[in-house]
């Protein structure tokens, strides 16, 4: 059986709020995960955004926070994406509380030999592709990713520059799905770009 592959749409900080809500509950059914990843916001604010999401009809086990695991916990929400300075997680050999899925940012394989040690759910590595976001910052590439989902078990999703046509080859080299920003949510038309992200990967084996 082919794998599913997993679609990640990872909010900017850079949008309104009204626009972030509009288009998180008009892309949700092509995705596996949105992330909100809003730096700027306080645990509160954070919280107050993501009733809004759901108010909005986005499913709660769609809806991760970045770097606030007490609130997603709390909220009962799908996931939560740490970052990769996150403190141990103490959850190997635990058999988890909930459904609250966890991932770490990684950037190495060493990174993500220890988060899968201590119970990651999955990890998030990049950057794939050259991107706006790391400018000045190189690459890890394709062989990079390679040798991290030769190493591991845990399920890999890549980020960085990765678009509906690269995103074969994202998956091809062993990524179990792909995360994006801008290309959806900074999209002419977001729920079109979303909808072919999810048919991109479906060609690989299926959307999340």
């Amino acid at each position: 059986m082919r794998q599913r592959r997993e679609l990640h749409a990872v909010t900017t900080g850079r949008q309104a709020m009204e626009l972030l809500t509009a288009i998180a509950a008009a892309i949700h059914p092509y995705v596996t995960a949105i992330h909100v990843r809003e730096k700027h916001l306080s645990a509160a604010a954070l919280q107050a955004l993501a009733e809004r999401l759901l108010a909005a009809g986005v499913p709660g086990e769609r809806l991760y926070l970045n770097g606030r695991l007490q609130v997603a916990r709390d909220m009962g929400l799908g996931g939560v994406q740490l970052p990769g300075d996150w403190p141990k997680l103490e959850r190997a050999g635990q058999t988890d509380a909930g459904s609250l899925r966890i991932g770490v940012s990684v950037h190495s394989v060493k990174e993500a030999l220890e988060r899968e040690r201590e119970g990651a759910d999955y990890v998030l590595y990049g950057h794939i592709y050259a991107t706006d976001s790391k400018l000045g910052l190189p690459p890890r590439g394709l062989e990079g990713l390679r040798e991290l989902t030769l190493r591991t078990r845990v399920p890999v999703v890549a980020i960085g520059g990765i678009t509906p046509l690269n995103a074969a080859a994202v998956c091809a080299a062993g990524a179990a799905g792909v995360a994006v920003m801008s290309g959806i949510w900074e999209a002419d038309d977001p729920v079109q770009a979303a909808e072919t992200y999810a048919l991109a990967l479906q060609g690989t084996g299926g959307r999340g």
